[in-house]
């Protein structure tokens, strides 16, 4: 099975936005921005234990959804359909984006902290049109770093281990592989989360789940 690379997801959505007309997105406001939260532009104060990611991502807010939300992968479709993370503090009357038959959605770079729930921005996004990828290496897609698995599991078991984590954690990770080369489940996230991270290290052998994360901690 072939893996879908973030990157590739962001440029692809981008793709499929363009020249797409703002349809209805004339600055009034709909009920949609009404159950918004604020403006990344008054966001709270970080405490300095509180761990702040960046990365670039797709958000999206299909109809029937009350909020903005991160997105691992996109479905082709047009408009992109996907799911994820909720963001707090987004406003779609503060950032340029594509709008079609209801759906708003855009590709930036966001900040922010994890409350467990959902993304709090912590910063204006940026449009990733606006960037410089080049100035970014950090938040680039990269292999997973894999160690020495405890356990020799055939590729069968550990596609079973990628399969229930994707499905105990749907709104962090977005895709799971079986690694049989390297011995380990391979899981494609949006956010890494202690949860996460403890979840693994208790229901299964050592170093026989690798993760990838498309948010990673603002160093």
């Amino acid at each position: 099975m072939q893996r879908l690379i973030p990157l590739a997801a962001l440029l692809m959505l981008a793709a499929c936005g363009q020249g797409a007309e703002d349809a209805g997105s004339d600055g009034t406001g709909s009920a949609a921005d009404s159950s918004q939260s604020g403006d990344a532009s008054d966001g709270p104060t970080v405490p300095s234990d509180q761990v702040v990611y960046q990365g670039m991502l797709t958000v999206l807010q299909g109809v029937e959804r009350d909020a903005a939300e991160l997105c691992g992968a996109v479905a082709e479709s047009y408009p992109p359909q996907c799911g994820g993370l909720p963001v707090t503090g987004w406003s779609w009357d503060a950032v340029e984006h594509d709008e079609a038959q209801g759906v708003r959605w855009g590709s930036y770079l966001v900040t922010g902290t994890f409350d467990g729930k959902s993304f709090l921005l912590t910063e204006d996004p940026v449009p990733t049109s606006e960037i410089d990828m080049a100035d970014y290496p950090e938040l680039q897609y990269q292999e997973p770093e894999i160690g020495d698995p405890a356990e020799d599991l055939s590729a069968v078991e550990l596609q079973a281990i990628a399969d229930e984590i994707t499905a105990e954690f749907p709104r962090y990770v977005y895709g799971g592989w079986a690694d049989d080369q390297n011995g380990v489940a391979l899981i494609d996230a949006l956010l890494v989360t202690p949860e996460l991270e403890a979840y693994a290290a208790e229901h299964f052998p050592a170093d026989t789940v690798a993760f990838s994360s498309m948010l990673k901690p603002v160093e």
